[in-house]
């Protein structure tokens, strides 16, 4: 509209200087010396034409000033031109030559500012004051002859030439005008977009960088590839599709976590991605592209896939872990572009970057919230067993010493063998506590290792509780394991060894840490009472868990590994402890990856099955 207002206003002015130019051409023809000696224009009636030119000329001026009266200009330029066309003919007494001249340059000279109507109007306004003021002046000159009709013939001619010269100038300069009206539209909604796409960006930067909420950080992706999408298009948005469907652990199941333009129903699916575009993506790992989503086999699952005709899928990668896949759809062909692709591949890669420690934060705060239960177990553990053992050694010999005081007064002779008993009682009470201590923080593991541990603890188990243990660790397995990968492991070794000693009455307790490949196979096994491993699992379950197992289990998931317990009634219990070795502690060139998201068995979970499989008890 801006632009419109300036072209007009430029018109208007030209106009009128056109106008300027013609009164001067008037008075310099009108005074100056004729080529006829014998004609003479009357210099009154030149000044009139040129008073009444001038003042329709700044009358025009007007409307040019005020855009509020931009509507009365063809009006009043008409009725201007017609008037002066009557005094150039009056003044002139009817001389053709000035009569078309004069004409002509009011005709062409307006006829670019006029509309088809306005022009036509103005010619057949011209051509009539030519007309009827020339007859009129040749009638007081007592001529019998009218005016000659060449010269208005002329002046119908130029006119019709000039206003369709003029109208397909106005139509060429409409379409210019239209034209650059829709660039600067699309530029307008071009910079709008990339500023959204900008602070879309922007947002989810800041969001992916100041949370660990996983939909705040899939809605701010699934926000920013939606923006990175749209086209200047009104019903772009609802041409699209889009879903994050991230792998649920439960059932190795994609589920849709973040959707645009899908269905309740399409939100409550889950699919196994194993197939179709999602499955290629996930097993190539880069972006992939398809045609008819109701071709796809998982797609076309989803109601509001049925209509797309172009899908990219961006895999959730990191590393050897997979999110899951975030899907697009439109019902345009070939719809994505290479700048499209690159985007959301960008955008794809933050958001994994983001889940991917969001992940690394929930496993932080559950290994802190599982060392801290362990911690406070170790402490009960601790306080049930020094209530179990020393607390009742002390009150025994508490009460002990109670006799003696007694004896001293009544059998002074038998002092003697009871001072010996509360000896043997004290110094088994300081073993005990000894070795609790021991199993608490054993310095000898930060020191010396796992082997000299073990050996420790075989030493001590069998001084204070006279309990043989047999120990075998292979020097490769100690040095393939780190100091904390130690200590989780003496702590199992130590917890199963007590609970042998306490409940399995076994003669001998064996211990054996060996290596395989990239596992660790550590197995306590005795050869005590046994017991029902299966009823004790399922009574273990149905009761929120047996205290022992618990702990067991647990400390095993603390260095991911894998703990499975064999038991028979009359043949001992084998517990059996899997423990990968971390990457940076494995042999030179062995890269094989030891977890991978996905329900699918893991390498961990196939060598302990396979070692199970090898058992004798199997």
């Amino acid at each position: 509209m801006e632009f419109q207002h300036k072209s007009t206003s430029w018109r208007d002015w030209a106009v009128i200087g056109l106008r300027c130019g013609f009164l001067v051409f008037a008075a310099l023809v009108l005074f100056g010396t004729s080529a006829d000696p014998a004609v003479v224009y009357p210099q009154s009636d030149t000044l009139v034409l040129l008073i009444i030119g001038a003042f329709s000329t700044i009358v025009l001026v007007v409307p040019t000033l005020f855009p509020a009266l931009r509507r009365s200009f063809e009006p009043a330029l008409t009725i201007g031109d017609w008037i002066i066309m009557a005094l150039l003919v009056s003044t002139t007494r009817a001389d053709p030559l000035l009569m078309v001249a004069g004409g002509a340059i009011l005709i062409v000279s307006s006829a670019f500012r006029l509309t088809t109507t306005w022009g036509i109007i103005q010619v057949i306004g011209i051509a009539a004051a030519a007309w009827i003021t020339g007859n009129e002046v040749l009638r007081q000159q007592g001529s019998a002859v009218g005016v000659d009709w060449l010269p208005i013939a002329e002046l119908i001619v130029i006119g019709l030439a000039s206003h369709v010269w003029a109208y397909l100038y106005q139509r060429q300069f409409s379409a210019q005008q239209t034209q650059l009206r829709e660039e600067e539209t699309a530029k307008s909604n071009q910079l709008r977009d990339m500023r959204s796409r900008t602070r879309s960006i922007y947002e989810m930067a800041g969001v992916l960088g100041s949370t660990l909420n996983t939909d705040r950080i899939l809605e701010a992706a699934m926000n920013a590839g939606w923006l990175g999408l749209r086209s200047g298009a009104t019903d772009t948005e609802e041409r699209l599709v889009s879903a994050v469907l991230l792998f649920r652990s439960v059932d190795n199941q994609l589920a849709v976590k973040v959707s645009r333009g899908l269905t309740r129903t399409d939100e409550a699916r889950s699919t196994p991605g194993a197939a179709g575009v999602i499955g290629e993506a996930l097993i190539q790992c880069i972006p992939t592209f398809a045609g008819h989503a109701r071709k796809d086999p998982e797609l076309g699952n989803f109601v509001a896939f049925q209509n797309v005709r172009s899908v990219m899928c961006i895999p959730l990668r990191a590393g050897y872990d997979n999110f899951g896949v975030m899907v697009f759809g439109s019902v345009q062909p070939d719809a994505f572009t290479d700048e499209h692709t690159e985007l959301l591949s960008s955008i794809g890669t933050q958001a994994t970057i983001a889940l991917q420690n969001a992940h690394l934060y929930q496993n932080l705060m559950q290994e802190r919230d599982r060392l801290l239960e362990a911690d406070e177990e170790a402490r009960k553990k601790l306080a049930r067993d020094l209530h179990d053992g020393p607390t009742q050694d002390i009150a025994a010999i508490a009460m002990r010493m109670g006799i003696i005081q007694k004896l001293l007064e009544r059998s002074p002779q038998e002092v003697p063998s009871e001072l010996k008993k509360i000896e043997e009682l004290a110094r088994k009470t300081t073993k005990e506590i000894r070795h609790m201590l021991f199993t608490q923080r054993p310095l000898v593991l930060e020191n010396q290792g796992l082997k000299a541990a073990l050996g420790q603890l075989r030493d001590k188990m069998k001084e204070t509780y006279n309990q043989a243990l047999a120990v075998r660790v292979n020097p490769d397995a100690e040095r393939a394991l780190d100091t904390g990968q130690q200590g989780v492991i003496f702590q199992i070794i130590e917890e199963a060894v007590g609970n042998a000693r306490k409940h399995a009455q076994a003669q001998l307790i064996s211990i054996s840490v060996n290596k395989q490949d990239d596992m660790i196979w550590v197995n306590i096994s005795d050869d005590g009472v046994g017991f029902d491993a299966r009823a004790a699992e399922t009574r273990s379950v149905e009761r929120g868990g047996h205290l022992g197992m618990i702990n067991l289990r647990e400390r095993a998931e603390m260095v991911d590994g894998r703990l499975t317990i064999e038991s028979t009634p009359g043949k001992g219990t084998s517990i059996t402890l899997l423990v990968p070795i971390k990457d940076g502690q494995r042999a030179a060139g062995d890269k094989t990856p030891l977890r991978v998201h996905s329900g699918k068995t893991t390498k961990l979970e196939a060598v302990a099955a396979e070692r199970l499989r090898q058992s004798p008890d199997h």
